[in-house]
């Protein structure tokens, strides 16, 4: 009689086994793309609710405007940079590599979450402890993975049993040869069911979540030769993310 593992590797080496592979890949391909790509649609149609009230008022200013106007076409280039990216990291294509500050794109990252993070009155920090910590890779995708990072942090504040919701993230150097990112809250916490879970796709506690924010994040921290875990912590949680130095 033949063994489960032995059944198991005869399929996945099959025309089906393939063919199933490659039908998961895409769908899994097509829950990140669009999963990121609400992001940027949704800072857009704000934005453009926001330009159309302002332009509608007795009074216009042509500066106001023009910023409303470069808010829309930078989320419209984030928007076909997700599209790119995603399509790089799941199909695993190679592409040239730079040197990134993390200083510069945890900055970038928490500018992007700002208004969010004022709206529902969460205190957002971010803290260096290292001296211009850089690694090699794609920025636009080490944001891409901070960005759900600290997104998911201020879904875990946002609870009226918190009453001073924070998030912060902080950079550190782990030796000579790793630089640690962790985004810490002090939210709700990652339920013990699922907490050896969270990376994979479609996980997610949140009613509104789709449960790939996480999965999203891991599959680029591995991309640069990183790991990404869910640190123990006395209360809320700690995301931890090592990368290996420039």
């Amino acid at each position: 009689m033949t063994n489960p593992e032995t059944q198991l590797s005869e399929f996945a080496n099959s025309g089906v086994g393939r063919q199933w592979e490659r039908e998961t890949a895409m769908r899994v391909m097509t829950a990140y793309i669009a999963h990121e790509l609400n992001h940027p649609l949704g800072t857009i149609i704000n934005v453009a609710n926001m330009l159309s009230r302002r332009l509608s008022g007795p009074v216009v200013s042509p500066k106001d405007i023009g910023e409303h106007v470069e808010s829309i076409k930078a989320e419209a280039i984030r928007a076909t940079s997700i599209i790119r990216h995603m399509r790089m990291l799941t199909e695993h294509k190679p592409t040239a590599r730079t040197s990134v500050s993390l200083v510069e794109a945890c900055s970038d990252t928490i500018a992007r979450v700002a208004s969010l993070a004022k709206a529902k009155q969460v205190k957002l920090r971010f803290v260096s402890r290292a001296a211009r910590p850089k690694v090699y890779g794609v920025k636009e995708l080490l944001e891409t993975a901070l960005y759900n990072l600290v997104i998911n942090s201020i879904a875990a504040v946002d609870n009226p049993g918190i009453t001073r919701p924070r998030v912060i993230v902080c950079i550190a150097v782990q030796d000579t040869n790793w630089t640690t990112i962790q985004v810490l809250d002090n939210g709700i916490g990652v339920p013990e069911a699922i907490r050896d879970k969270v990376f994979e796709p479609f996980v997610t506690t949140r009613a509104d979540g789709a449960g790939l924010g996480l999965a999203i994040a891991s599959d680029i921290i591995r991309w640069h030769h990183g790991r990404i875990s869910n640190r123990p912590c006395k209360s809320g949680t700690c995301m931890e993310i090592v990368l290996p130095r420039e």
